[in-house]
């Protein structure tokens, strides 16, 4: 058995949403489960459809995203409605999916996995968990997730730029370098990692180097 208070687990801000990693945090395999917090105002859930293929960023689950604090207005594609504390809203994929905050510290569980299929973590919590991991200077997580995710699926560019951050801290130049170098050959997100390379702190130790790209 495992216990967790959502208020014991330091939030990332990945898609900036203040995002909590309960699978990760409690071990679950079964299933998918987060939960993000928001002001009045703000984003509580991110638009997104789960209309990827296996393999790709989203795991194309049913998610079910229940309001456990503050109230939040859902717009699951045409349609808005208001979700007080105590909403449950079931979501196919192909279904166009977003909450906004009314209150302040609105929290929303979200819980999914795919119909009729073994769960497999989605290659988005990775790359999630990649992104929270480096903003908490947490370089010990940073390197179990990219381990997990290049094990799971195969060395995509986040896990290369995370693999790049690493190698900065432990004092592996040579090989930050190579991996940084290899995130920035990729034909869709290239452009993305240069532009986070010249302000992620994680990797000031080889910011000074010719290599570094630019």
């Amino acid at each position: 058995m495992k216990v967790v208070h959502l208020d014991e687990i330091r939030p990332g801000r990945p898609e900036g949403i203040d995002w909590l990693p309960l699978r990760a945090e409690l071990g679950i395999h079964a299933f998918g489960v987060s939960a993000y917090r928001a002001d009045a105002g703000e984003p509580v859930v991110p638009r997104h459809s789960e209309r990827g293929q296996p393999g790709g960023g989203a795991g194309v689950h049913e998610e079910l995203y229940v309001v456990l604090s503050g109230r939040a207005t859902f717009t699951v594609d045409d349609e808005g409605f208001d979700a007080p504390a105590g909403t449950c809203v079931f979501t196919v994929p192909g279904e166009l999916r977003e909450a906004r905050a009314e209150e302040p510290g609105t929290t929303v569980l979200a819980l999914g996995a795919p119909a009729g299929e073994a769960y497999r973590i989605a290659p988005w919590e990775y790359g999630s968990r990649a992104a929270r991991a480096a903003e908490l200077r947490d370089v010990d997580e940073l390197e179990r997730v990219t381990e997990e995710g290049i094990a799971a699926y195969g060395e995509h560019v986040t896990m290369l730029y995370g693999r790049a951050c690493v190698a900065a801290q432990r004092g592996r130049r040579d090989e930050a370098l190579d991996f940084l170098r290899r995130a920035t050959e990729d034909e869709d997100f290239g452009d993305w990692v240069r532009e986070q390379a010249l302000r992620e702190p994680l990797l000031e130790p080889i910011r000074d180097d010719p290599l570094f790209p630019q």
